[in-house]
């Protein structure tokens, strides 16, 4: 399996069926994202999409799932993260939608971190903050790297929560306020995962901060997010990642 820290930030793109996997392994994705777009900005997908996705993603490349915009429910988000790892997952993500503070997020992670370590030690847990938390009272995003460390969870995702909007990360949040993220990410040791309609733009800004992981999913797409996803937006995205991360 890939490390979890790559030595450059790589492409992580998000697909909808194995199908899609297939393709975005081929045009040189290096982590394959599952989600249900209909469900939310982490929408949860169903068991077997993600089963049908890892038998076809080779061995090496990790497959991550979406845990859904988690309300404060600790006991369903460890059952959540069970059901993701036992249907292949080898990471985890979770919408802190629900946690409004740090006591709250801790808790709900840590939950989710036991399941896992009880049942699937092989299989890490990432904290998913909003950057637009603000709107409906989430817990702030650059709170969540401190909060994910303390709980046991590998890594932290900053994403938006609202799609339709058409804003992308940088529209919601500073240059210097994702660098904080990415720089709390490090220092606390876990990896780092940027996401929100990013493009060609936002990419050429983001992958001076060095990230771990940028995330995709309308770039790489023909009619936005919930259209079908194109190799050969892929290959663009991946070279101008692989370009600009030398």
């Amino acid at each position: 399996m890939n490390p979890l820290f790559p030595e450059r930030t790589s492409l992580l793109a998000t697909v909808l069926s194995a199908g899609e996997a297939l393709a975005a392994v081929a045009a040189g994705a290096g982590v394959i994202d599952v989600k249900n777009p209909s469900e939310g900005a982490l929408g949860a997908p169903a068991p077997s999409v993600i089963e049908s996705v890892r038998e076809v993603t080779p061995p090496h490349i990790h497959v991550s799932a979406a845990l859904g915009d988690m309300p404060f429910l600790p006991g369903t988000a460890a059952l959540a993260a069970l059901g993701a790892a036992a249907a292949g997952a080898s990471i985890v993500k979770v919408g802190l939608y629900g946690p409004s503070n740090p006591e709250e997020t801790l808790l709900l992670l840590e939950a989710a971190v036991g399941a896992l370590r009880n049942h699937f030690p092989k299989t890490v847990l990432v904290a998913g903050a909003y950057a637009d938390a603000s709107r409906f009272g989430g817990i702030d995003p650059l709170e969540v790297p401190e909060c994910a460390a303390r709980a046991g969870a590998a890594g932290c995702l900053l994403d938006t929560y609202e799609k339709s909007s058409g804003q992308t990360l940088l529209n919601i949040l500073p240059l210097e306020a994702i660098e904080r993220f990415v720089g709390s990410c490090r220092e606390y040791g876990l990896f780092s995962a940027l996401a929100g309609s990013l493009g060609m733009a936002e990419t050429a800004l983001l992958l001076p901060l060095r990230p771990d992981y940028l995330g995709y999913r309308g770039a790489l797409c023909e009619n936005g997010r919930t259209g079908t996803l194109s190799g050969e937006k892929i290959r663009q995205i991946s070279l101008a990642i692989t370009e600009g991360s030398r």
